[in-house]
């Protein structure tokens, strides 16, 4: 069995885990751009100083907020540029700037100039799946879930932190994905930088 935090969205707005779905804007120096010069939707934050405890890894950064765009579209295709299933040509799409990750450390905020997730605020939830089960909810752990197609290079210098279940966002959003029974990744740099990397896999 293995031991993890679901990501649960709440009504409340006292609750406060460190992870928020959604949001308008961000501590970024101007809002990111992704290679087709479209605006990137801002997925989620994470407070790192409020979830360092949960998390027992030391790539959590110690203070500032980590923040997860992608690109999204009501109206066009974009699954193929936000999805790696282990094939490199996939991963070079993601790294040139579909998906992002960028630690905030404190500064001027950015507001989205897109129409923005609703923010909502999350619970944290003790929950444990098998070692074979393919979870899918909104979860942080210390280990990547089963199923997921993670090369064994990424995982020299990555470690697996959180996953976004697209079913969990707020509506118009639960294909914030593309699908609404996507998945999405997040892995941060072992170092403890901050430097994240951020895809999407499907069923």
């Amino acid at each position: 069995m293995i031991k993890v935090k679901q990501i649960i969205p709440s009504d409340s707005v006292a609750v406060s885990s460190g992870v928020t779905l959604g949001g308008k804007a961000a501590e970024v120096a101007a809002w990111p751009l992704n290679p087709d010069g479209d605006p990137l939707t801002l997925v989620a934050s994470i407070n790192c100083s409020k979830i360092k405890g949960d998390i027992k890894t030391s790539c959590i950064p110690s203070e500032g907020v980590l923040y997860i765009f992608s690109t999204y579209s009501k109206t066009d295709y974009f699954l193929e540029n936000i999805t790696y299933s282990g094939d490199p040509s996939e991963l070079e799409s993601i790294l040139s700037g579909y998906t992002l990750v960028v630690l905030g450390e404190g500064g001027v905020f950015q507001d989205s100039p897109v129409a923005s997730i609703p923010e909502v605020a999350t619970e944290l939830k003790n929950r444990q799946i098998k070692d074979e089960d393919f979870p899918v909810f909104s979860m942080i752990s210390d280990f990547a879930p089963h199923g997921m197609i993670v090369p064994e290079t990424l995982m020299l210098d990555y470690a697996f932190v959180s996953q976004l279940y697209s079913g969990d966002f707020s509506e118009p959003f639960k294909d914030i994905f593309y699908l609404s029974d996507a998945v999405g990744y997040l892995f941060l740099k072992k170092d403890g930088s901050g430097e994240g990397l951020f895809f999407v896999q499907t069923g």
